[in-house]
């Protein structure tokens, strides 16, 4: 609980001065409340022992303008400086912060995260940790400021009314914390149904086309119905729980009114207070317990929020698996020198929330012991069967996950020395399938050069496009790169997504280009055309291309051939098609 309050004081630090000074507000209003009953008090008395009337109107004057002032004046001011100062820069902070968070974690983990949990994970963090906050501020705080002073004047007053008070609220106090610990448990196994549910449907509206062309209809709604009856079953079963213990929650607030009304009416009779200060002290008394009281209410949002945000907490104190030193090498240029040494890698995959990444032992690796050096400039292909290594080979060469062992060496430097973010700027990469956002084509296309897009004029992109053979289909682009291409480049065909990533690539300038597959999805004429351009942009760069065609080994200048995760070969297609076996099952097998 302490770690968790410190890192919702961590994340809301920024906003501490406006916090205090909304709070401030709240005091000083909370303050002023305890006044009213006071005057009313006096009323009384002087009602009941008939002082001037005049005496009596100036009390009710009195009251009458400290709650104007309170409601009209100083309410009025508190959220004037709420919404400067705080209401609306919350949840850009919020936002900012999870973002900048998400996106420091290495690219390996965000493939082994499944990326609907994740989203859900942030959704309901993010809103009930904002939510959390305005409670607490707005409604907590308050309360208790409130029923601090209150539980002062009343010892102050009355010892007795006080203590009454006193050991009723911390019987609730004690109690709502007791409940707390009773359902934590329960609630976050109902959270991660929510997340696992939220997954499912996720991913049934990401691959809705997969579910209407197989006519799967029905069975998507019935698999997230019974979803949806689980995390409900389980809700109900919390609740109806709960509502048990919230019974008596509220049966020590009753026990709590019933005996600060006896005690006070026995001291009244005593003598001790007039009934002035009785209905005074019975103000104070109610009001302190109608705030715990209105908290209390509150209690099953609390819960819930707190389940949330703690599991949003635990997601953002995941460390990136893959660390940058603090004065890391930053070349201006790199001539694109790449050597493995001795290079092992295993896949990870993150189970819990705590945990970095542990090795799948049920996977063998996917290199190694591989090494291997490309000259500056060179073109070459890597080859092989599915699951060879040929796409974690270009996953390590991005610091997708650091090896296991051994070295990758860029320009003489090893990878992990290197300035990640300049060393990523560098490299051109061509996807086998090409992501895309659901913004205009020249957002895409541009999306690489870190705002510098902007300055990108049409005749400027005219040059890449026509590298990357988009000038082919451009023409019928009715706002040309201005037009909005759907989400992950959905009014695009395959072929032509891929090149919008062909062009995004080279408008980098990189020094390093690397084509995963990237000629997969075109026909054989696109294809001839791509080839042309992939070997015109390569002039003066290390280019790596996973091949699977003929064509494209035929024209680089060496060919790597990968075998369950070794080199099993390396040089001319010639060369290789006469003395590596590996090489010559992929010719046999037509996977060249």
């Amino acid at each position: 609980m302490k770690q968790f309050f410190t890192r919702l004081f961590e994340v809301y630090r920024p906003f501490r001065w406006a916090m205090l000074g909304v709070f401030g507000f709240i005091a000083l209003s909370q303050a002023l409340n305890l006044i009213a009953p006071y005057l009313q008090g006096k009323v009384i008395d002087d009602l009941i022992h008939q002082r001037p009337v005049g005496d009596i109107y100036l009390l009710v004057g009195a009251t009458f303008v400290i709650t104007i002032f309170r409601i009209v004046v100083l309410m009025y001011w508190k959220e004037v400086y709420e919404i400067k100062h705080f209401d609306y820069s919350v949840h850009q902070h919020v936002n900012r912060t999870t973002l900048e968070r998400v996106l420091g974690y290495s690219i390996g983990q965000h493939i082994s995260e499944n990326s609907g949990i994740k989203q859900s994970v942030i959704n309901r963090g993010q809103h009930s940790l904002t939510s959390l906050a305005f409670i607490m501020l707005y409604q907590v705080l308050p309360m208790i400021v409130e029923v601090v002073l209150l539980v002062g004047v009343l010892l102050y007053y009355s010892r007795a009314l006080g203590a009454i008070v006193l050991v009723g609220l911390v019987l609730y106090v004690g109690f709502v914390v007791f409940t707390n610990a009773r359902f934590r448990g329960a609630f976050e196994k109902q959270e991660d149904l929510y997340n696992a549910n939220s997954k499912f449907q996720g991913e049934v509206l990401r691959n809705v086309e997969v579910v209407l062309t197989n006519a799967q209809e029905k069975r998507a709604v019935r698999e997230c119905d019974e979803s949806l009856t689980e995390v409900s079953d389980l809700a109900r079963t919390n609740w109806v729980r709960f509502t048990r213990f919230a019974m008596v929650r509220n049966t020590i607030v009753g026990l709590t009114r019933f005996a600060i009304l006896a005690t006070g009416v026995l001291l009244v009779y005593q003598g001790a207070y007039s009934v002035g200060q009785l209905v005074m002290f019975l103000s104070w008394a109610s009001e302190a317990l109608s705030q715990v009281s209105n908290v209390g209410g509150l209690h099953r949002q609390l819960v819930e929020m707190y389940t949330s945000v703690r599991k949003y907490f635990n997601m953002l104190a995941i460390e990136s698996d893959v660390q940058v030193l603090p004065n890391p090498v930053r070349p201006e240029r790199f001539q694109g020198r790449i050597e493995f040494k001795n290079v092992t890698f295993r896949y990870r995959r993150r189970d819990g929330e705590n945990e970095k990444g542990r090795l799948c032992p049920e996977i063998g690796p996917a290199l190694e012991n591989v090494s291997f050096l490309i000259e500056p400039g060179q073109r070459v292909a890597f080859v092989g069967e599915s699951g060879a290594g040929k796409t974690t080979i270009v996953q390590a060469l991005l610091r997708a996950q650091d090896p296991d062992a051994g070295q990758i060496i860029i320009d003489g430097n090893d990878l992990r020395v290197l300035d990640l973010k300049r060393y990523r700027e560098a490299i051109g990469v061509v996807d086998q399938e090409v992501l895309l956002f659901d913004h205009t084509l020249r957002y895409n296309i541009t999306y690489g050069l870190n705002g510098r897009g902007a300055f990108m004029t049409d005749g400027d992109l005219d040059r890449f496009a026509k590298m990357s053979c988009i000038d082919r289909f451009f023409p019928r682009l009715e706002k040309g790169y201005d037009t909005l291409i759907g989400e992950r480049g959905v009014k695009l065909s395959g072929g032509e997504r891929q090149r919008v990533g062909i062009a995004r690539a080279l408008i980098k300038e990189p020094d390093i280009l690397i084509f995963d597959e990237a000629t997969s999805n075109l026909d054989s004429n696109n294809e001839a055309l791509i080839r042309e351009s992939i070997k015109k942009a390569s002039q003066g760069r290390t280019t790596i291309i996973i091949a699977h065609r003929f064509s494209t080994v035929r024209s680089v200048d060496r060919v790597f051939v990968f075998d369950q995760g070794h080199v099993a070969g390396v040089g001319t297609h010639e060369e290789l098609a006469r003395s590596c076996a590996p090489y010559q099952r992929l010719i046999q097998n037509q996977i060249l």
